[in-house]
C-alpha cells in the first residue's frame, strides 16, 4: 500500500466505526462490572410494587447482569412480580408511587395499551432510569427463562410485570 493509502486508513476506520453506530476505538465491555452491578441491584425503585404483588423467582429477582453486543455494553438489574389484579391498577401505583420516589414517566401511563408486551419509562436526574413492562406468561419462560407460577383460576385475572433499571457499565445512569 501507499503512503497516501496507509494515511486514510486510521480516518476511514474512525468514520466506520462513527456510522456504524459501534466504537471500535473503545468498545464497551462487562469486564470489571461487578461493583456496579451490585450496586445497580440495590436501587430503591426496585422494590415498588402494590401490596398484593408477589415476587416470581424470589424476592431477590433475577441476577443482575451485564450484557454485551455490537453497540456497546450495559447494566440491568430486574424483578418480576405476579399481580392477582388489573394492568390499571399498577399503572395507577407506579404514577403515584415512582414520581414519589424521585422518578417521573417519560410519557402518559396510558392504561388503554393492549398489546401483549407494554413498556413504560421513568426517569430521575440522580438515579438510573426505571422500566415498567407488562408481558405473557408465554414470554416470561422463553425470552427471559421465568416460571411465571400457574395460571390464575379465572383466565385474565393475573398480570405479570417487571421493573428493570439500566446503567452503562461503569455505573452511570442511562435515559430512557
Amino acid at each position: 500500500m501507499n503512503m497516501p493509502g496507509l494515511r486514510l486508513l486510521p480516518a476511514a476506520l474512525l468514520v466506520g466505526a462513527s456510522l456504524s453506530g459501534c466504537s471500535l476505538v473503545f468498545p464497551e465491555t462487562c469486564d470489571g462490572t461487578e461493583a456496579a452491578l451490585a450496586e445497580l441491584d440495590k436501587v430503591s425503585a426496585l422494590t415498588l410494587r402494590p401490596a398484593r404483588a408477589t415476587p416470581v423467582g424470589g424476592e431477590a429477582g433475577t441476577a443482575p447482569h451485564c450484557t454485551e453486543d455490537t453497540g456497546g455494553a450495559w447494566l440491568t438489574a430486574q424483578r418480576t412480580y405476579a399481580y392477582d389484579g388489573s394492568r390499571k391498577e399498577i399503572l395507577d401505583y407506579f404514577g403515584r408511587e415512582a414520581p414519589a420516589a424521585g422518578w417521573r414517566p417519560v410519557e402518559s401511563l396510558d392504561s388503554e395499551r393492549t398489546r401483549d408486551f407494554v413498556v413504560f419509562c421513568f426517569e430521575s436526574k440522580k438515579h438510573p432510569s426505571l422500566t415498567l413492562s407488562f408481558d405473557s406468561p408465554d414470554n416470561l419462560r422463553e425470552f427471559y427463562g421465568i416460571d411465571p407460577g400457574p395460571a390464575p383460576a379465572v383466565p385474565g385475572s393475573r398480570i405479570w410485570f417487571s421493573v428493570s433499571v439500566e446503567a452503562t457499565p461503569d455505573g452511570h445512569r442511562m435515559d430512557c
